[in-house]
């Protein structure tokens, strides 16, 4: 039993490829855009293409980060007989969650990897004064939220980034004719992965209008400069 062929081990882009026709010459290729989703919602992938091997012949060992794949088949008994032999090593991205891959194998004798990623520690975003013109979007970054604030205090103003959500707060009490009056304020928006999620800054400027902003990714940038 041989393999489909010597190339095996294939990296299988989960992006959906979208024939677009342009009435000539050949069609081009464009790839679909995967709509915004938490981290919480997305899962690691790898896909090994294992060709004529089944599952019991095909071992999957999880090891200091990365996943050992061994696929090994005799046709024959022991003393006489062809093996066929294919090992491969896939490391596992830092932000997966590596005690939790599982794998399984489709009916084309494709092996897949999947496990969740690491869910990060909430992390709070300083609230920076702006005392310049309004920040605004360009090519090199990208407003996510920009609202006024003027009634609360800068200490009741709370920014925080987890799991790729975006959350902005705010609370504040006060007395008024001898009742206590709350005011408060909640927003929340999923990090476009066009931005640079690990980079996201807050400005509040002289008017109490804050803005909370990001660089755009490098892969975004290069595109925006060849046009």
């Amino acid at each position: 039993m041989q393999p489909d062929s010597d190339d095996m081990f294939h990296f299988m882009d989960d992006w959906e490829p979208m024939s677009v026709g342009l009435g000539y010459g050949r069609p081009l290729t464009s790839r679909r855009r995967r709509p915004e989703t938490s981290l919480a919602d997305r899962k690691w992938t790898y896909s090994v293409k294992i060709g004529d091997f089944d599952a019991q012949h095909v071992k999957v060992k999880v090891e200091d980060g990365k996943v050992l794949v061994h696929a090994k088949y005799t046709d024959g008994n022991n003393e006489w007989g062809d093996t066929v032999e294919r090992k491969r090593t896939v490391k596992v991205p830092e932000n997966v969650d590596a005690e939790k891959i599982h794998s399984f194998m489709r009916s084309d004798g494709t092996l897949v990897l999947e496990a969740p990623y690491n869910h990060p520690e909430e992390r709070q975003l300083q609230v920076v004064p702006h005392a310049g013109g309004a920040l605004v979007s360009s090519d090199s970054h990208s407003n996510l939220m920009k609202f006024n604030v003027e009634n609360f205090r800068p200490e009741e103003v709370k920014v925080s980034c987890k799991d790729g959500m975006l959350t902005a707060q705010g609370e504040r009490k006060r007395s008024e004719d001898g009742l206590e009056v709350r005011e408060s304020f909640w927003r929340q928006m999923t990090v476009p992965r066009s931005v640079d999620g690990k980079n996201i800054e807050c400005f509040r400027d002289d008017e109490g209008n804050l803005t909370i902003r990001a660089p755009m990714a490098e892969d975004v940038e290069m595109e925006q400069a060849k046009k």
